[in-house]
């Protein structure tokens, strides 16, 4: 994976509404995989670009509006999701939260994306409850530990499925009852082994593609399925499926997507209906309540510098990473 190194690109300046983070360190992501690669991404971007999607360091400069976020340690979504592998790195100020106080600034790189989207996904939208039954995949990923931690917060019972029993360890010290490891299990047959034939009440899929359909017949009747990630799909969830499938199974596909914007009526046309910039504020509030209670934390998998990235991006892409893959800018 061929990544142009350039050190003459300016420092970028704000504009209305938005900030700039001296970057103490970023996250990698599918997303920067599928933008090297030339696929599709939730937010499409024509080279040149920087890589990047978040961050976290401190606010040194801001437009109209955002003024008051200067001088303080944030964690952030940069604009258009790209561009946080720098120096300095341009966000909206509705993706800006404060960094957690409990975390160092890898943690806290590690943090936003992981646990907002899956906090999104099983409480706002697949609305978990105590004593459910929370089937993950892939959990060794940064999404998957964080939707693995999350559900054991909420009293659910979690299934995670991992690349390997190496994989399988990890998902079961974050509290998973059981790891099935995909690599020499039948997927099916372990999940209904485990719940007597129930299935799972909610799963929360960061893999989607070819495997989607063998994941719904494991949802169990009225249970919700929520399309979080697709990283083993080359259309990144834009490939067609039989809906014909969920009406068979009985259960609903929950969609969730981490933004928090208030978007013109226009972008309404092309499906886009995001979270108010109120709603980032709660979720944000009640994670951090969950962190000082020990609830949750990051997991880091690899701490690397600039130069790093691409070998580090290939093996996200091969599946040889765990957790979160951070960009440490003190590196080089």
């Amino acid at each position: 994976m061929a990544i142009e190194v350039r050190d003459d690109v300016a420092v970028p300046e704000p504009e209305a509404g938005g900030v700039r983070v001296r970057v103490a360190a970023a996250s990698l992501n599918w997303g920067d995989i599928a933008r090297c690669r030339g696929g599709v991404a939730s937010v499409m971007a024509q080279p040149p670009f920087t890589l990047g999607m978040d961050v976290s360091g401190v606010v040194d400069a801001a437009g109209e509006g955002a003024e008051q976020w200067v001088g303080r340690r944030v964690v952030a979504v940069c604009n258009q999701s790209i561009g946080g592998i720098a120096e300095a790195a341009l966000a909206p100020a509705w993706s800006v939260f404060d960094a957690p106080a409990g975390l160092d600034d890898l943690e806290a790189a590690a943090f936003t994306l992981p646990f907002h989207t899956t906090y999104l996904a099983l409480h706002k939208r697949a609305r978990l409850q105590a004593g459910e039954i929370l089937l993950v995949l892939p959990g060794a990923s940064a999404l998957g530990t964080a939707a693995i931690q999350l559900g054991v917060a909420a009293g659910a019972e979690v299934i995670a499925i991992a690349g390997g029993r190496e994989k399988g360890l990890v998902c079961e010290g974050l509290g998973a009852k059981l790891a099935i490891d995909s690599t020499s299990e039948d997927i099916f047959d372990r999940v209904m082994e485990h719940t007597g034939g129930r299935g799972a009440d909610v799963v929360c899929d960061m893999v989607g593609g070819d495997q989607t359909e063998s994941i719904w017949t494991c949802v169990a009747l009225d249970g919700r399925y929520v399309p979080v990630g697709f990283n083993d799909d080359p259309e990144s969830g834009l490939t067609g499926r039989p809906l014909r499938k969920v009406s068979m199974g009985n259960f609903s596909v929950v969609g969730v997507m981490t933004a928090y914007a208030s978007m013109p009526l226009d972008f309404r046309r092309f499906g886009l209906n995001t979270f108010p910039p109120e709603t980032g504020v709660e979720v944000h509030a009640a994670l951090l309540a969950l962190l000082a209670s020990g609830a949750i934390r990051p997991l880091i998998g690899r701490r690397i510098g600039m130069s790093e990235v691409a070998t580090a991006l290939e093996d996200h892409e091969q599946r040889r990473t765990t957790g979160r893959t951070v960009v440490d800018m003190s590196l080089r």
